[in-house]
């Protein structure tokens, strides 16, 4: 049983470092960090960390994934919330235009989030949400090793959580360029 978990480790790593050399800076790694907390009558704080890794398959298409957590509290001095969210979410990137050091891309999402919480110590109920997501970004190349990347709101979601479905069309909807700029998330990546 050891030989065979060494061996199936040995493959891993072998097919993980011919892979790494074949693809000549065409992964990369990074993330997301987003920290908030707000102190209005009702106190609220959120962090969410989003690491990610992504691959180009050619110069218009790329695959990827993040694997996110996140943890939300609100106490109003009577009721206090906590949620925890796991969230899994494969991508595709289609890289549409260049303009210099910057890219833009539409990218569609499949996520995957698992949720629980609790009240004033008692849990709650978890559940589950799987959806449909197309937004738009863009990627800034800083240096040929690190960029960031920008990433907009959903322009489109399709989500159902256990059994209630959630459908959303960005467009004339009150749609507000401000706060759409103002809830977009900026990330750093490193390529290898």
């Amino acid at each position: 049983m050891k030989t065979m978990k060494n061996l199936m480790v040995t493959a891993l790593l072998t097919f993980l470092v011919s892979f790494g050399s074949m693809a000549q800076n065409n992964m990369w790694v990074g993330g997301t960090l987003s920290i908030s907390s707000s102190e209005n009558g009702t106190d609220r704080a959120s962090t969410t960390l989003m690491p990610q890794f992504g691959m180009h398959l050619n110069s218009n298409w790329s695959v990827g994934g993040s694997l996110g957590f996140s943890s939300s509290s609100t106490d109003d001095g009577v009721t206090e919330t906590k949620y925890n969210t796991t969230s899994l979410v494969p991508f595709a990137r289609y890289w549409f235009s260049e303009a210099g050091n910057v890219r833009f891309f539409g990218q569609g999402e499949l996520p995957l989030r698992f949720h629980a919480g609790e009240v004033n110590g008692n849990d709650l109920d978890g559940y589950n949400s799987v959806g449909l997501v197309a937004r738009p970004g863009l990627g800034v190349s800083l240096s040929e090793r690190w960029g960031l990347t920008m990433l907009m709101p959903p322009v489109f979601s399709f989500v159902n959580t256990d059994g209630s479905t959630n459908f959303y069309f960005g467009i004339n909807d009150g749609y507000n360029i401000q706060d759409y700029l103002l809830d977009t998330s900026v990330g750093i990546i490193y390529k290898f």
